[in-house]
């Protein structure tokens, strides 16, 4: 097995992870190694396999193409097979130039949800407009941060919004510009904040 695209098949319930590589042999072994021994890094796949068996999953060679085509190849079958849809496929993004992943929204969710629970124990937080007293409650960093952004809060990037809602539901001091080491934050955007523990 050369060069090329790759899809990995539940029988069971139909949902495809694409992938590709410079050598199909190797990462189909590396896959399932990792998938035997519960350390594949995609959650949604190892949570899968964990639950049908091995036998329940195919690996198969969908292309042959060189190494210059891999990413294009690999969108295009992540597209075609809707893969980066959590209800079609185990993708949790498209790759980039660069071989780094491209979450779409859905997948942002459900990882900051997931992450929110892993880090710290908290699965909820609320806002509380500090003009209006509207309370706000969020499942996740990724809704709270488009929240704020949407609703002219924040003109930031969302991945500074969120590392900032992070910091500041953690308790950690945020950097404010000054020479100090930065102070923990009481408001955040206008708003109060606050975990809600489940």
């Amino acid at each position: 097995m050369g060069c090329g695209i790759y899809k990995i098949f539940n029988k069971i319930n139909g949902k495809t992870y694409i992938g590709s590589s410079l050598n199909l042999q190797n990462r189909k072994y590396k896959h399932f190694w990792m998938l035997s021994s519960n350390s594949h890094d995609n959650q949604y796949l190892q949570n899968s396999f964990n639950k049908y068996g091995e036998e329940f999953f195919d690996f198969e060679i969908i292309e042959e193409c060189n190494k210059n085509q891999l990413i294009y190849r690999e969108n295009f079958y992540i597209l075609q097979y809707k893969s980066n849809n959590l209800n079609y496929g185990y993708n949790l993004a498209m790759v980039n130039e660069f071989r780094r992943n491209t979450y779409n929204l859905e997948v942002k969710i459900s990882l900051s949800k997931y992450n929110l629970i892993k880090n710290n124990n908290f699965s909820k937080f609320s806002f509380t407009n500090i003009q209006t007293s509207e309370i706000f409650i969020f499942e996740s960093l990724v809704e709270g941060a488009n929240y704020l952004i949407s609703n002219g809060f924040s003109s930031g990037q969302p991945k500074h919004v969120r590392q900032k809602i992070s910091s500041a539901l953690r308790g950690k001091k945020i950097n404010n510009g000054k020479l100090n080491n930065g102070s923990i934050r009481k408001t955040l955007y206008g708003h109060k904040f606050e975990i809600i523990n489940n």
